[in-house]
């Protein structure tokens, strides 16, 4: 018979494998260890430059609140504030007439393991105001206007805060994309205003919304692209005082041009003839201080005739600033012939404007009240969204940048 022997199995090759394992199972745990500390870390770590950005701003709001309360101001060093400290440096920068803008570099620091978060803030203050979001806005309250005739053409002005003549049209674009193009460069930001009523006459078309602090009149010919709110809360505008009072009007003659180089000027009236023309290389703000026109009985302050021009392509580089102190009926007028060109922003919130027909404005019209001719067309240019006007009120911050600092 034949036996058959079993072979004796290999010792401790249990032990090993269990070792392996344990050893695999150690390196795993403690991988998964590191790892959830490291992931605990970076966790402090952002919420530490979370809180020391936040900080920075916080900094920046505070040297605000500070500095309208004491112009003096001019900032602090290691204020403790939210777990952590904040720095403000402030420094003067050219501004607006008789305003200084405040640079605000507001700096903090967070304490976190490790090291320290650290966070910056930078921003422009200044007392300016950004009007200019309007095509065409009359900023009279409601009901302040009577049975008066408007620039002696035989329109009463009652319940016509804001009125648009027939044909007439309202639309939008972006001297910083060229000129306007109806097919290229346009778009539906045409928007127009009243703190009372907008009137607009028949086959009118406004491409953009319409608010009016009472009522909207309009026949059903008027083609509206966009909203149309009635009774709006009222818009408020800064008024406007000139730092320096003109000596002088401009009158240019007949089919003339005046140049004016960048730089702001003072006129007490602006008095074109038809023809005449404005040209401007570079900014320039023209403040019209009164007093009226000599031996003009409608209290204008600028007359222009048929066919006046003022300025040139992109409008931002001019910007006429009117009345826009005192009371609503503290007013005076501007009034434009038939075939006005205008390129560039009208701010007189205490100014009556008439424009006449056939007409085109390429860039925006703040007045107490507006009136458009027949077939006259504003082009609201965006671009002048950014455009500032200054004032005697709070400082308020115009722009900022912001820089983060990685912890350390």
């Amino acid at each position: 018979m034949c036996s058959y022997g079993i072979s004796r199995q290999p010792r401790g090759a249990a032990l090993v494998v269990v070792m392996l394992v344990m050893a695999v199972l150690l390196l795993a745990g403690t991988t998964f260890m590191t790892i959830s500390s490291t992931e605990t870390q970076i966790a402090l770590n952002e919420r530490a430059a979370a809180q020391a950005l936040l900080l920075a701003e916080a900094a920046i709001q505070k040297g605000l609140a500070r500095l309208n309360a004491n112009p003096a101001y001019g900032g602090e060093t290691d204020t403790p504030l939210g777990g952590g400290t904040f720095t403000v440096k402030v420094t003067t920068v050219p501004g607006c007439t008789a305003v200084s803008a405040r640079l605000f570099v507001g700096t903090a620091s967070v304490p976190v393991t490790g090291g320290t978060a650290r966070a910056e803030v930078r921003a422009v203050v200044d007392t300016v105001s950004y009007p200019f979001r309007w095509a065409a806005f009359a900023t009279v309250p409601n009901g302040i206007l009577h049975d008066e005739v408007y620039e002696g053409v035989g329109v009463d002005r009652t319940d016509k805060e804001l009125w648009l003549g027939s044909t007439g049209m309202v639309d939008s674009f972006d001297s910083g994309g060229g000129a306007y193009d109806p097919a290229g460069n346009s778009g539906v930001r045409g928007n127009i205003g009243a703190n009372g009523d907008v009137t607009a006459e028949y086959n009118t078309d406004v491409k953009g919304d319409i608010q009016a602090g009472d009522a909207i009149f309009m026949p059903a010919s008027v083609t509206v692209t966009g909203n149309k709110t009635e009774n709006a809360a009222s818009q408020s505008f800064p008024q406007v005082t000139p730092g320096t009072p003109g000596s002088a009007g401009l009158k240019v003659p007949k089919d003339k041009t005046e140049s004016l180089s960048a730089e702001t000027y003072y006129y007490q009236y602006l008095d074109f003839a038809d023809g005449a023309s404005l040209t401007v290389s570079g900014p320039v703000t023209i403040y019209v201080t009164g007093p009226t026109i000599p031996g003009d009985a409608s209290g204008r302050v600028v007359r222009l005739g048929s066919n006046v021009t003022l300025g040139s392509e992109p409008g931002t580089q001019l910007r006429i600033i009117t009345k826009s102190d005192g009371a609503p009926l503290e007013f005076v007028r501007f009034s434009a012939g038939d075939g006005f060109r205008f390129y560039g922003s009208l701010y007189g919130t205490n100014t009556d404007v008439y424009i006449g027909a056939n007409s085109q404005i390429f860039g925006s019209l703040i007045g107490r009240t507006i009136l458009t001719g027949v077939s006259t067309k504003v082009y609201y240019d965006q671009a002048m969204s950014n455009q500032e006007v200054c004032h005697n009120g709070k400082f308020t911050i115009r722009r900022g940048t912001w820089r983060e600092i990685i912890p350390n």
